[in-house]
Parts: C-alpha cells; sequence; structure tokens
C-alpha cells in the first residue's frame, strides 16, 4: 500500500491510497486540474482514479467533486445527496471497495456525517482521521496498531490563541466539534501506535496557528512524557502545497 497526500488544509484536501494499480481517492478538495497535474507526478492515469471517500461535506474536502459521477462516490447520506444507496458509508461497518477493506469511522466535526477511515490491504492498514474535535472510545480502539497514519495535528493552542481570529472561532476550533490540537493529536498517538506502526503524517495543520516545526516539537514532547519511542517511527507532516507520500514501495512487472 502507498498513500499521496496531494493536499491537507484549510486551503484543500486531498490524498490517494494506491495498491497493486487499484486506487482510493480521499477527498476531492482540489481542482481537477490540479489532481490531474499531481497524479502525472507520480504516472497515474486520472482515468484509473475512480473510487472516492469523503469525509465531510465543507467545501476544502469536496470543492471539485462535481469531476466525479455519484456511482464514483462513497459517504455517509448526510454528505452528499443523491447518493446510490450501495455508495452510501455507515459508521461502524466495513466495506469493500475497489479491493480495499474500508471500515468506517465516526468523527465529532461541525459537519453533519462527518467520517475517518481505517482501510485495510493484504497486511497492512492505513488510519485517516483528519477534522475532528475529539475521538469516540470506540473509535480509538478501533485505529490502534495500523501501520501508517495520516492523522490531524490542526494546532498549537497558545498560538491559537494568540491569533487575531474571532473568539467564536477560536472557541469552534477547540471545541468538540472542531480540530485536535497537537497535544491532543500527540496523546492519542501514543495511545494507539505499536510495534507493527511504521509512519505517522501529521495532517490538516494550520497556516497561522501551527507550523510543521511547532507541530513535530509538541509531538516529540507528548511521546518523551509518555515513554513512548519517537524515533521508532518516520514522522513528518503534511502540506498545503507539496505532496507527501509515503508507504510500501510498489514496483511494475
Amino acid at each position: 500500500m502507498q498513500y499521496h497526500i496531494f493536499e491537507s488544509g484549510s486551503k484543500g484536501n486531498c490524498t490517494l491510497i494506491s495498491s497493486k494499480g487499484r486506487y482510493l481517492l480521499i477527498d476531492m478538495g482540489i481542482s481537477k486540474r490540479k489532481l490531474k497535474s499531481k497524479l502525472e507526478e507520480i504516472n497515474v492515469d486520472i482515468n484509473k482514479v475512480d473510487h472516492v471517500l469523503l469525509t465531510h461535506s465543507h467545501i476544502d474536502h469536496i470543492s471539485g467533486i462535481d469531476f466525479f459521477d455519484k456511482s464514483q462516490i462513497f459517504t455517509t447520506r448526510d454528505v452528499i445527496e443523491g447518493l446510490p444507496l450501495s455508495n452510501q458509508l455507515i459508521p461502524y461497518q466495513s466495506y469493500k471497495i475497489n479491493g480495499f477493506n474500508v471500515l468506517v469511522l465516526p468523527t465529532s466535526h461541525d459537519s453533519d456525517g462527518s467520517i475517518g477511515f481505517v482501510i485495510e490491504d493484504e497486511n497492512e492498514k492505513l488510519v485517516y482521521i483528519t477534522d475532528t474535535g475529539y475521538l469516540f472510545e470506540k473509535v480509538v480502539e478501533l485505529i490502534k496498531d495500523a501501520t501508517y497514519y495520516i492523522f490531524e495535528s490542526n494546532h498549537n493552542v497558545k498560538m491559537l490563541i494568540e491569533t487575531n481570529r474571532p473568539q467564536s472561532l477560536k472557541k469552534r476550533i477547540m471545541g468538540d466539534y472542531g480540530h485536535l490540537s497537537n497535544d491532543d493529536s500527540a496523546n492519542y498517538l501514543c495511545d494507539v501506535v505499536s510495534s507493527n506502526t511504521k509512519e505517522i503524517v501529521l495532517a490538516h495543520l494550520s497556516e497561522e496557528a501551527n507550523s510543521p516545526e511547532q507541530a513535530l516539537c509538541d509531538l516529540m514532547k507528548v511521546f518523551k512524557k509518555r515513554g513512548v519511542d519517537f524515533d521508532k517511527y518516520y514522522i513528518r507532516c503534511a502540506s498545503q502545497k507539496d505532496t507527501v507520500s509515503g508507504g510500501k514501495v510498489e514496483v511494475e512487472a
């Protein structure tokens, strides 16, 4: 399994999961033109990408979704109207989508029907969770022991408080239906990583109330405090501009 995070943040979100010529796109918060360009960089024909998972209906996750037919889109019924019944996902249920096993997880965000995913292929497991104020206890149990984590680490609380954003927006972001802070993200990761975990990508970083350096620093502090070896894992931050790729290298036959 490989992953390519094309964009991650408030301006747009789009990630490709691939394995043996099969593809799942998570969110389509970028234009068709940009998606085509990003796919060309990794030598993937855009016509081969025809299965899309949507996490929720905020514009930075669905701005380019009209490029796809509704028969190609999979999400909860609250996210996109008019989806075929067979494409409507239900939290805590598992589905076979384009050869991948996809477990649907409810998230806590101010968007009806918001979800994250556990995607499995052969003996590898990838967790994709962003845009949530906290994680339900059952979700924490279900995301343990993954190979790869693409996991929200949206803001440093002190930096957020010091921004010039309206107080109401700050409360929304820090609330139960907002976004995970760096410390919250790090503590959840401490609870779920295992000896099988290889890579962690911190995602959906705020451009104003966070930075890659800050997110990694905060993660390291929490890992050290919790007795988790930071150096055991390949840890990076996703970008709003540059593609971040990872997973098992696939060799064409």
